[in-house]
């Protein structure tokens, strides 16, 4: 699938995550955002039911799956186009502010591709990956028929998400980056982020809840989740033993 916001490292994780979610499953996602796993999931027979806590990414996703075509016109318009960093810094803490949902979905998009760190909060100005190519993709976007995205406006844990999903489903968390290091406890996310608690992650593997966590490679990770299934993948989405080969690691307590 071409990738409308490609931010993650761990996108090639899909394939394995068919293999071991079978088909004809209802998948509970949360912490969506650029959609990659999810919609692969979609289109193969499982039924997702994606949550986010972020209201920018919900407000994103559902402009372009309200009207694709007119989200696709004003990003490719010169009106919301930056002049240089002092621009693009002024709008970083200004854009989720906007009265338009579409302008607002706009900017989502546009500095989602030209932030240097590839979070739209942070980062210097870099066009290069603002393409033609990439700004097309928008139109031709269709939401798979077997995917839902909800907003969680509560901004509930993921604990008490998880403990509220039926019997049976699987509920499947795109981790990001490990890390449980005392100086994350109390440190801020930015406002198209969800803030992850890995010490939580650990725990709700030891629940009756199918739990998959997919994380980008950090050597930890089967260290902290030693209990549970380890799956290491490579850079090509397949699986490997060799932690020199790994860029994602797929965590499943089933």
């Amino acid at each position: 699938m071409n990738l409308i916001l490609d931010r993650t490292k761990n996108n090639n994780c899909s394939a394995t995550l068919k293999k071991i979610i079978p088909e004809g499953s209802i998948i509970n996602s949360y912490v969506f955002y650029d959609g990659a796993m999810e919609f692969s999931l979609a289109n193969d027979r499982r039924f997702v039911n994606a949550t986010t806590t972020s209201f920018p990414v919900y407000n994103f996703w559902m402009c372009l799956m309200h009207d694709a075509e007119r989200l696709h016109d004003m990003i490719s318009s010169d009106q919301l186009k930056f002049e240089g960093d002092e621009v693009f810094s002024v709008v970083q803490d200004m854009w989720h502010k906007h009265s338009s949902p579409f302008i607002k979905a706009s900017l989502f998009f546009i500095m989602n591709r030209c932030s240097s760190t590839g979070l739209i909060s942070s980062g210097e100005i870099n066009y290069d990956h603002l393409t033609p190519v990439s700004i097309a993709k928008l139109k031709s976007f269709h939401v798979p028929e077997d995917f839902h995205l909800n907003y969680d406006k509560k901004n509930s844990s993921l604990t008490s998400l998880v403990k509220r999903s039926e019997p049976g489903t699987y509920n499947l968390i795109p981790a990001g980056n490990f890390n449980y290091g005392l100086f994350e406890h109390g440190k801020s996310v930015a406002i198209e982020e969800t803030k992850i608690n890995h010490r939580e992650m650990i725990e709700l593997c030891k629940t009756n809840s199918k739990v998959v966590l997919v994380y980008n490679y950090d050597k930890r990770v089967p260290i902290a989740f030693k209990d549970n299934r380890v799956i290491l993948i490579d850079k090509y989405g397949n699986q490997t033993t060799k932690e020199e080969r790994a860029q994602g690691v797929i965590v499943a307590n089933f």
